[in-house]
């Protein structure tokens, strides 16, 4: 099972640079709460540079962020933003009576503003004060507060409904874009077929999962865990993991079964999807040692991954072109593994454009 999981997300041989995208596309995406996190969970996938993300990202146009899954911030591949959105503004985040009184702004009111900052946004980057100067003319104090909360606030709902993406950063200041113009394409998708096609990218990179699983990873939605399941009907093998239920595509159940169980290391940054992916994390770390790694306020830790499991967390800084690794193991590493964790630095080091590492190990 770990080693399917590990082969499916590129984590036992990276794809191709020429590959980026697609490879981000293959896992669901990447997270990207923390952008450098974003573009080392890619370039652990990936036989690239950070820059390659960010090429990708703004000149190549290859990758798309925004607000999706859980209602946090993603890349995922351009190509593939309509599916997300589709699937996201039918069977995303709600807006409930509570965050609306917490808004201080209605339903109607929340409607309206999202086709306004819909309409106003083009292929030309706008920073939100100008966004907010653009769509706040001739609006109150509170609907204008409102555009101006934090946490994606109003824009969520936007990005939701595939109106809104980021462009590049001017300066300090995040700027967004009309993902139609900014990309070039757009296509409209059937909302149940683009979430049927999101399932089945999940199980094909996170399985054997459950519904429950899917649900999680996706975000808060009644029953979203029932629906994806009842469009791949016919599609799905209940197997057993240790005893518990869960679902494996079809098409998967020959290379499952052939998967080898060759050692595996791996230095995975914060927020891997990885780590990410199901409801419960009780099947990669013990439970002793899940405080380490899920931390207070959702944050969750980079880790040394050894087979599949979670063997401890890691930290790095750059110091004058060195990337300085300072590993805590949960228990003593053996000597092969101490290798293979200077190695992934190593190649680490590189992918953010450092000459130079030094890696720390009790």
């Amino acid at each position: 099972m770990h080693s399917f999981r590990l082969e499916r997300h590129h984590l036992t041989q990276r794809a191709p640079k020429k590959d980026l995208a697609r490879g981000v596309g293959e896992i669901g995406g990447v997270q990207a709460q923390v952008m450098s996190a974003a573009e080392v969970q890619v370039g652990v996938r990936v036989d690239c540079r950070v820059d390659d993300v960010r090429d990708a990202l703004w000149k190549r146009k290859t990758l798309a962020k925004t607000w999706l899954m859980r209602g946090t911030l993603h890349l995922v591949p351009a190509e593939d933003l309509p599916v997300f959105a589709a699937a996201m503004g039918a069977f995303g985040i709600r807006n409930t009576n509570a965050w609306l009184k917490w808004m201080q702004i209605t339903e109607a009111e929340l409607t309206d503003l999202i086709d306004a900052i819909g309409c106003a946004l083009g292929g030309q980057p706008l920073t939100r004060e100008e966004l907010i100067a653009k769509v706040g003319k001739g609006r109150s104090e509170r609907i204008q507060a409102a555009m101006k909360s934090g946490w994606g606030g109003v824009l969520k709902p936007v990005a939701r409904r595939g109106l809104l993406c980021f462009g590049p950063s001017r300066g300090q200041s995040v700027t967004f874009v009309r993902p139609e113009p900014w990309l070039g394409a757009w296509r409209e998708v059937d909302p149940d077929a683009a979430l049927t096609e999101v399932a089945r990218r999940y199980l094909h990179a996170y399985g054997p999962a459950t519904k429950r699983d899917f649900a999680r990873w996706w975000g808060t939605w009644p029953g979203v865990g029932n629906r994806a399941w009842a469009g791949l009907a016919g599609d799905l093998v209940p197997v057993s993991i240790d005893g518990h239920p869960a679902d494996l595509l079809k098409s998967d159940v020959a290379r499952i079964s052939k998967q080898p169980t060759a050692g595996s290391v791996q230095l995975l940054p914060g927020f891997d999807p990885y780590v990410m992916g199901h409801s419960s994390r009780d099947h990669i770390v013990e439970a002793v040692n899940v405080s380490k790694v899920s931390r207070t306020a959702g944050w969750i830790s980079p880790v040394v991954l050894v087979d599949g499991r979670v063997a401890g967390t890691w930290s790095h800084v750059a110091v004058k072109g060195t990337l300085q690794v300072a590993v805590e193991p949960f228990q003593r590493l053996a000597a092969k593994t101490k290798v293979e964790v200077r190695r992934r630095a190593a190649s680490l080091a590189e992918t953010l454009g450092l000459a130079r590492t030094e890696v720390r190990i009790p």
